[in-house]
């Protein structure tokens, strides 16, 4: 590999860094041994944070920093790669680079005496970090190697000082409290390198301030820095696919990202062919968490004409040196992999990626952009020329998932904000000499210093405590130093009077024995009309399909084997949209299917099987009758009626619906009792039937009951708590066939049903599957059952069904006086 030579950013910012560490250099040799002092310099000048895109050489900038400074410093170096498969490539990286440092095995040459300035140990925080220290081989004492316990220690005596290097910083700490311990009580660095392409702002200003870490010295770079050097490509478009709520389960997204993700890279590697560039482009494949993803995806390549020994295979958690060569083969065209793409890995040839992951995090998007930003060393010369052609200029993703497109357009807004900045050394730690001393000391935003290291009455005679020096040069405010926190940087109502009304007060009587007797108030209803299924007939598959009705412009849209879809391709890097309306995306029969049996299954009533031969012999009469061909071929019927139930399965709800309704019968229920007996007194209840509040009312329908009793517009003119399963219960027949008891049996006045009466059923979670036929269902003479939910603690709002969605949602807020609408 040649040496690579440095961009004019990339100069910059290593002058910038090599001149921090020469700052705080200074500053610990004047502070010799005052601890005090050593701690100032390297929390002002001995930590720098490199943020820049993937891509803009980032290693490269880290590893030239440390061979320039190790010419100066008597400093051995530690590096942590994120993860044990790249620990050779960034060794290997480093070995080939940089002639003047000496690349070391922490495994088996751990020799203090024959260590020296320039040493690099390429490393992972797993190798050495443990809660048991001799857990690690590293960690142990042998009789040529020490451990790096010991081989620090011994370092610092040899004159020798350390400096570390965290590579993609953000995995090195997050959850690495080990990590972090053993960066502070073992090795504790003079000088420390932190790389990272996705900073966390948030994280960086608390912990600057929890640590009091005044400066966190940073080397920044651009994204139109990478651009211009011809590093990393000019933008990348990234397509997702959005689809009516209705038919995203029949549209295979997957299929569909996968097709235009081919078609873009093979045209790619047109276009390399016809400049005569000998390189083959690289297309990745993030499988989805789903059982034998890999599988399919493979079989599906197979399908679009690649050959087996085109496609390559990654199955491993963590990026290794298998899945870098197989990035570097050219023999290879795809590479399907399944890891999280957060973790990063370097693939130069990758110009397209498609992705059957979700996930809304713009640190994923960054992640995801990076992976294909690079532009490889063959193509570097043409794009800073800026003669690259422009679909070369891209890279290009494709989502089966829309929701991840949000987190990619974050991405690039947070990539867009990072401004090239270098370097600068702190101002807030200047070098004092008294007589033949020297020392490292603290000057504040005032100007005042604070003296460290020497007798105190000899430095009040040399500075006095007033000593000020010119706000220009000192434009900080500081506060204490302490040490560089790793783990902490990355992460780790009144009372209401009830009145009752007048004339109509409970009769409450306690008999001998203590029970409690609450009497039917004069005036109530003394029984209610109940729905059941008519007994002498049942219910069959044969009344259901009789009464599934299908439309022709429903047969025209289940005979095209497309799906139209709203396709939107977003700039990640100019915050641009564009929309086309006229893309058309794969019916997926086997997702169809799967739905369909779903839809089958879903009333408990009717045998699945049954009734599916049942409608297809209704749907095979509808087709004959609309002369379409098809009709003739059972495994197109069969589909047809699959695409039928997932894009319509009211069409079948419908139906059922209507076939239990044939058999439905509306009979009066027992009388009430004429009392009701309870061990312990009941509280007073203005509307009750009973006057009461009945015992077990849950806290959901007691706070609905006492909204009734507190009615101030004589909206409410009586309430019955409905018990299930009673012979003077209420029961209402749902869609399905099945009955449930409503909570309530309410009289409102003006209410145009039998009785004025109006039937509600608040609940807790009304989300559930088995409460959604509820709010369908419907009483043949009091109306439609009313669903409430108590969203927090005062505010009711009614519950009704999305058609589209599938599902029970909350409509709008209810009042009392909205009753008799209803």
């Amino acid at each position: 590999m040649s040496v690579q030579v440095l961009r004019g950013f990339q100069e910059e910012a290593v002058k910038s860094g090599v001149g921090l560490f020469e700052t705080a250099k200074s500053l610990l040799d004047s502070a010799g041994a005052d601890a005090a002092g050593r701690r100032s310099a390297i929390n002002h000048n001995g930590y720098l944070l490199i943020e820049a895109p993937t891509g803009s050489g980032k290693t490269l900038m880290a590893g030239t920093i440390l061979e320039r400074f190790s010419h100066e410093e008597n400093v051995v170096w530690f590096w942590f790669a994120p993860f044990k498969g790249v620990v050779g490539q960034t060794a290997a990286f480093l070995r080939d680079q940089f002639h003047g440092l000496r690349l070391r095995e922490l495994s088996d040459d751990r020799s203090a005496a024959m260590s020296r300035r320039g040493d690099v140990f390429v490393t992972t925080w797993q190798t050495v970090a443990t809660r048991v220290k001799d857990k690690r081989n590293v960690r142990k004492d042998g009789e040529t190697n020490p451990s790096i316990d010991t081989l620090a220690e011994t370092l610092r005596e040899q004159g020798l000082r350390i400096g570390v290097v965290v590579d993609e910083a953000h995995h090195g700490f997050r959850e690495g409290t080990q990590a972090a311990k053993f960066f502070r009580e073992v090795l504790k660095p003079e000088y420390s390198i932190l790389i990272t392409a996705t900073p966390d702002d948030a994280d960086i200003k608390a912990f600057e301030k929890a640590m009091g870490i005044v400066e966190l010295q940073r080397i920044r770079v651009s994204r139109a820095d990478a651009v211009d050097s011809g590093l990393i490509k000019t933008g990348v478009k990234c397509a997702a696919y959005f689809v009516e709520p209705e038919k995203r389960s029949l549209v295979d997204l997957e299929g569909t990202a996968l097709r235009d993700g081919v078609l873009v890279h093979r045209k790619l590697k047109q276009t390399l062919a016809d400049m005569k560039v000998p390189l083959v482009p690289l297309l990745l494949v993030q499988a989805g968490s789903k059982e034998r993803s890999i599988e399919k995806l493979k079989d599906r390549l197979l399908r679009m004409g690649f050959a087996d020994e085109q496609i390559a295979v990654h199955t491993a958690e963590e990026p290794d040196a298998d899945l870098l060569a197989l990035a570097n083969d050219e023999k290879r065209e795809v590479l399907i992999f399944k890891m999280a793409v957060a973790l990063g890995f370097d693939a130069p040839r990758a110009c397209t990626l498609v992705s059957m992951r979700a996930s809304r995090d713009p640190e994923f998007g960054v992640q995801l952009v990076g992976r294909i930003l690079r532009v490889h060393r063959r193509l570097q010369g043409r794009a800073q020329a800026k003669t690259l052609p422009d679909e070369l200029a891209y890279g290009y993703v494709f989502l089966s998932d829309a929701e991840t497109q949000t987190g990619l357009d974050k991405a690039g807004q947070l990539i867009n904000q990072i401004q090239t900045e270098y370097a600068k050394a702190s101002a807030a730690t200047v070098v004092v000499r008294v007589g033949e001393q020297s020392g490292v000391s603290l000057v504040d935003g005032s100007g005042q210093v604070s003296i460290y290291g020497f007798p105190s009455e000899e430095a009040e005679g040399i500075l006095p405590k007033d000593v000020h020096t010119s706000e220009a040069t000192l434009p900080y405010t500081l506060v204490p130093p302490s040490m560089f926190d790793f783990e902490l940087f990355f992460g780790a109502k009144p009372a209401t009077l009830i009145h009752t009304q007048s004339g109509e007060e409970s009769a409450h009587v306690v008999n001998p024995l203590g029970k409690n007797r609450y009497a039917l108030r004069p005036g109530m209803p003394r029984r209610f009309k109940t729905q059941v299924v008519c007994p002498e007939s049942d219910v069959t598959e044969e009344d259901c399909a009789q009464r599934f009705m299908v439309s022709t412009r429903d047969l025209f849209e289940v005979m095209r084997n497309k799906i139209p879809v709203e396709k939107r391709t977003l700039d990640v890097f100019e915050h641009t949209i564009q929309q086309e309306f006229n893309f058309a995306a794969d019916l997926s029969a086997t997702q169809a299917a799967e739905q369909a049996q779903a839809v089958l299954c879903r009333n408990k009533t009717f045998d699945p099987r049954e009734l599916r031969r049942a409608l297809l012999r209704k749907l095979e009469m509808v087709m004959r009758e609309e002369v379409v061909s098809e009709a003739d071929d059972p495994e197109k019927v069969v589909h047809f009626l699959d695409v039928i139930l997932a894009t319509h399965p009211e069409l079948l709800y419908e139906a059922q619906k209507a076939a239990h309704a044939q058999h439905a019968v509306i009979q009066d229920a027992e009388e009430l009792p004429a009392e009701i007996v309870s061990p312990e007194p009941l509280p007073v209840s203005p509307r009750n039937v009973y006057g009461v509040m009945p015992e077990g009312l849950n806290s959901w329908e007691k706070p609905f009951a006492e909204l009734m009793d507190r009615d101030a517009n004589n909206v409410v003119a009586w309430w019955h708590r409905n018990p299930p399963l009673k012979p003077w219960s209420v029961n209402v027949l749902m869609p399905d066939g099945r009955g449930f008891f409503p909570d309530f049996v309410i009289g409102i006045n003006g209410r145009k049903t039998e009785d004025n009466v109006l039937l509600a059923d608040p609940k807790l979670n009304f989300q559930r599957d088995d409460e959604a036929q509820k709010v369908l269902a419907e009483h043949r003479s009091y109306g439609r059952v009313m669903i409430l939910f108590l969203d927090g603690s005062t505010r009711w709002m009614t519950v009704g069904f999305d058609q589209k969605a599938k599902k029970p949602i909350r409509v709008r807020e209810f009042r009392l006086s909205d009753a008799a609408g209803f």
